[in-house]
C-alpha cells in the first residue's frame, strides 16, 4: 500500500518527453514465480510511470496555508500551474508544466450556453494514455483538463507496451482542434500508429468523440475551413502542403503538394530548419500561416506567411508562390502554437499568440504573448522581446471573484482514489477486441481516475483498480519484465530498461521550478521480485522504492542518466546506490518523499529521496541524484508492489511546484 503522499514546492527525438513523477509495481525477470502481487498507495501527487504490477493509488495537492484574511478579503495563492499574479498580471511561460504542441480554439459567447467566450486547448501526450487533453479556460492564462479526446489511441501492441513493442516517441503527435458549424474536430498525426485520424463531438467537455482514419501521414496537420467551408489539412515539414476533404470530413479528396517551401525564401535570415507546425488562420481578408523555424545559429522562431488565396501557385496566375513570409518572433525560443482571437468591445478583434519554449527537462511550456499589429503584420511581446518570467497585462479581465476562483485551477490534482472523478465518454471508448486478447485487458473496470492522471502506455484494465479496496489505487503485477524491449523509434535500437518496460504506470506532469511529493505504500502484498516505488522520469529516471528478494523488503534509491548505452545490464542498471538502503525488517508500510529541483542549475533535474516509517520523522536516502538533462521532458511516477493511497503535491513559499502518480510492474 502506499499512503498520503504530499508535495511542495521550496538524440533525442524531435519532440522530448516531458519529466514524469511515477508509481509503478514491477517484477524483475525471473525472479518471480507467480503473479499477482499487489501495492496499495494513498495521496500520490502528480507524477508519470512505466510499469506492470497493480497497486492502490490515492493522490492530493495541497497548498501551503496561506495567511488568514477577512473573508471579504480572501486571496489564496495561485494553483501549482497558474502564473497569475493576482494583480491582473500574468508571467511566461504559463503554467510551469509540459504542454507541448498546444492548439487553441474560441467558442464565441454567441454560439455556448454560458454567454461568454471560452477556449479549449489541445496538446500532444504521444504514448499516454489517456491522450490528447482537452484543457479550458475563459481567461487564456489560467486552465484546468476537462476531457481526453480518447482512452486509447489504438488497442494493439505498440500502444499497449505488449509483446516487446512499445510508442516511445511516438503515438499521437501535434492536434490541431477546430470548432465549426456546432461541432468541434480534432486532427492529429501518428508515428506508428498508421498515420493520421480526425475526431468529432458536438460537445467537447462531455461528449463521445467519433473517430475517422484518414490512411495516410499527415506531419503536424491543421485543420483549416475556408470561407465557403470547405475543409482542408495542412501539413508538412520543410514545405506546407494541403489535401481537400470531402464534405463529411471521412476521406482525402485532394492533394496540393508544396503550397510553399522553406527553399522558396531562401536567403532571409528567419529560414532553417524544421519549417513545420503550420496552423492556418484568416483575418481582414488574408490567409495566414503561423509556423517554427529553426535558422542555424539561432534560436527557435516563429515566421508568419500571408497570402489572399489560400491554396497559393495552384490558384494564382502562372502557378507562382502568392505567400508572402516574415520572421514576427525571435525571442528566448518561444515559437510554435497558435494565434488565439480576443473580443473587444464594440465587436473588434485582437489577436495574441500562445507559442510554447523548450525548458527541459520539465518540457515545453506554452506561454500567451500579445501582439501590437502593423500593416496587417504581428509584433509579439514588447518590441519583439519577450523575457522569460517577464510579466504581461491579462487580456481578458474577470470579476473579483472570478478571478480568484479561476486562477485555482490547475493541470495537476490530489485525488483521495474515491472512485468519484467526473465520467467522461471517453472512458467508455469501445473497442472491437480481436483473439487472443482477454476483453477484460480493454473493458472498462469501474474505476474512474481524475483527469489529470494518464497511464505511460494504454493500461491493463485487469491490473489495476479503484474498487478493490476504498480510498486506495490498487496495481496487482500482471506480468514479468523481460529486459528484451527496445526503442522502436530509435535507428539503434536501444534497450528499454525495466522501469521503462514495466506496465500500468500511472503519472501527472511534474512542474516547475521545484516541487516535492510523499506517498505512503502499503508493501503487504509484495512477492519476491517486486519493485515498488516514487519516480521522476524521462529516458533518464530517479526513483526511490522497495524491492523484495528472498522475502525481505529492502528501500533504496536507483538513478540513470546519460550517456545512454544501447545494451544495458539491466541488472546493474537499476541496483540500489551505495548509501541509500534501509533494511525494511516487517514494517508492512512506508512513507517515500522526492523533492524535484530543476532550478540549481537550470536545465537540469536533481531529486533527493526520503524515507519515514510513521510519516512524521523522515530520514534523507543518501545525496541528491541526477542530473536529469535536454533528453526529454520529465514526469513524477510511482514503482510499487503495493497498495496506493492520496497523495500531494505542495509548494513551499518561493512558489515552487509539484507531482506524483502510482503504478506497478513485474
Amino acid at each position: 500500500m502506499v499512503a498520503p503522499t504530499r508535495s511542495r514546492v521550496p538524440s533525442p527525438s524531435r519532440r522530448p518527453t516531458s519529466t514524469r513523477l511515477i508509481a509503478a509495481l514491477h517484477c524483475v525477470a525471473g525472479a518471480l514465480d507467480r503473479l499477482g502481487s499487489t501495492v496499495h498507495t494513498r495521496r500520490p501527487g502528480p507524477l508519470r510511470t512505466l510499469a506492470s504490477v497493480a497497486v492502490l493509488v490515492g493522490a492530493s495537492l495541497v497548498s501551503t496555508p496561506a495567511v488568514a484574511h477577512a473573508a471579504d478579503q480572501w486571496s489564496p495563492r495561485s494553483s501549482y500551474t497558474s502564473t497569475d499574479t493576482g494583480a491582473g498580471t500574468y508571467s511566461v511561460p504559463l503554467l510551469n508544466a509540459d504542454v507541448p504542441d498546444i492548439s487553441v480554439e474560441r467558442v464565441p459567447a454567441a454560439e455556448n450556453d454560458e454567454g461568454r467566450d471560452i477556449y479549449y486547448m489541445i496538446s500532444t501526450t504521444m504514448h499516454l494514455s489517456p491522450g490528447a487533453p482537452i484543457m479550458k479556460s475563459y481567461d487564456l492564462v489560467n486552465w484546468e483538463i476537462v476531457n481526453y479526446v480518447f482512452d486509447r489511441a489504438s488497442i494493439g501492441d505498440s500502444f499497449s507496451l505488449r509483446n516487446g513493442q512499445n510508442s516511445y516517441g511516438q503515438g499521437q503527435w501535434a492536434s490541431s482542434l477546430r470548432y465549426h458549424d456546432g461541432m468541434f474536430y480534432v486532427a492529429f498525426n501518428t508515428n506508428n500508429l498508421n498515420g493520421a485520424y480526425l475526431y468529432r463531438t458536438d460537445d467537447i467537455e462531455n461528449g463521445a468523440w467519433q473517430r475517422t482514419a484518414l490512411g495516410r501521414g499527415l506531419h503536424d496537420p491543421s485543420l483549416f475551413f475556408d470561407v465557403d467551408g470547405t475543409p482542408y489539412i495542412f501539413y508538412g515539414s520543410g514545405g506546407t502542403s494541403a489535401v481537400r476533404l470531402n464534405a463529411d470530413l471521412t476521406a482525402i479528396e485532394q492533394d496540393y503538394p508544396n503550397i510553399f517551401t522553406a527553399g522558396d525564401y531562401a536567403g532571409q535570415p528567419f529560414i532553417g530548419g524544421l519549417f513545420e507546425g503550420a496552423q492556418f488562420y484568416r483575418i481582414d481578408g488574408w490567409y495566414y500561416a503561423v509556423i517554427i523555424t529553426w535558422p542555424s545559429g539561432q534560436g527557435r522562431q516563429v515566421v508568419m506567411f500571408r497570402s489572399k488565396n489560400l491554396l497559393g501557385r495552384y490558384t494564382s496566375a502562372g502557378g507562382v508562390n502568392t505567400y508572402e513570409a516574415r520572421g514576427v518572433l525571435n525571442s528566448n525560443g518561444f515559437a510554435q502554437g497558435s494565434l488565439v482571437p480576443i473580443s473587444r468591445p464594440g465587436g473588434g478583434t485582437d489577436w495574441h499568440g500562445m507559442f510554447f519554449r523548450d525548458t527541459f527537462p520539465i518540457g515545453r511550456i506554452p506561454a500567451l504573448i500579445p501582439a501590437t499589429w502593423q500593416d496587417g503584420w504581428p509584433t509579439f511581446g514588447t518590441d519583439g522581446v519577450v523575457p522569460v518570467n517577464g510579466l504581461f497585462d491579462k487580456p481578458i479581465q474577470l470579476s473579483p471573484a472570478e478571478e480568484v476562483f479561476e486562477r485555482q485551477k490547475s493541470i495537476v490534482a490530489s485525488d483521495d482514489f474515491a472512485n468519484d472523478a467526473p465520467h467522461r465518454a471517453y472512458q467508455d471508448e469501445q473497442w472491437t477486441v480481436p483473439a487472443p486478447l482477454d476483453e477484460a485487458e480493454i473493458r472498462p473496470n469501474g474505476s474512474r481516475l481524475d483527469l489529470a492522471w494518464e497511464w505511460n502506455h494504454a493500461p491493463d484494465n485487469r491490473y489495476w483498480s479503484l474498487t478493490d479496496r476504498d480510498g486506495w489505487l490498487r496495481l496487482t503485477a500482471g506480468k514479468v519484465v523481460t529486459g528484451q524491449y527496445v526503442y522502436t523509434k530509435l535507428s539503434n535500437r536501444a534497450e528499454l530498461a525495466w522501469f521503462e518496460e514495466a506496465r500500468n504506470t500511472l503519472s501527472q506532469r511534474t512542474f516547475g521550478p521545484r516541487q516535492s511529493v510523499e506517498t505512503r505504500m502499503d508493501i503487504s502484498g509484495m512477492r519476491n521480485g517486486d519493485v515498488a516505488g516514487l519516480a521522476a522520469y524521462n529516458r533518464g529516471f530517479s526513483y526511490v522504492a522497495v524491492k523484495r528478494v528472498g522475502g525481505v523488503n529492502t528501500l533504496g534509491v536507483v538513478n540513470r542518466v546519460q550517456p545512454f548505452a544501447v545494451d544495458l545490464d539491466q541488472s546493474t542498471l537499476e541496483t540500489f546506490l551505495p548509501g541509500t538502503t534501509v533494511p525494511l525488517g516487517a514494517a508492512t508500510e512506508v512513507h517515500v518523499k522526492a523533492d524535484l529541483d530543476f532550478a540549481s542549475p537550470v536545465g537540469q533535474l536533481w531529486t533527493t529521496f526520503y524515507y519515514s516509517l510513521d510519516g512524521q520523522q523522515w530520514t534523507r536516502l543518501g545525496d541528491r541524484v541526477g542530473p536529469q538533462t535536454l533528453d526529454a521532458a520529465s514526469r513524477t511516477s510511482w514503482v510499487t508492489g503495493s497498495d496506493c493511497s492520496t497523495t500531494r503535491p505542495r509548494r513551499p513559499a518561493d512558489g515552487s511546484t509539484s507531482t506524483t502518480t502510482c503504478s506497478a510492474t513485474r
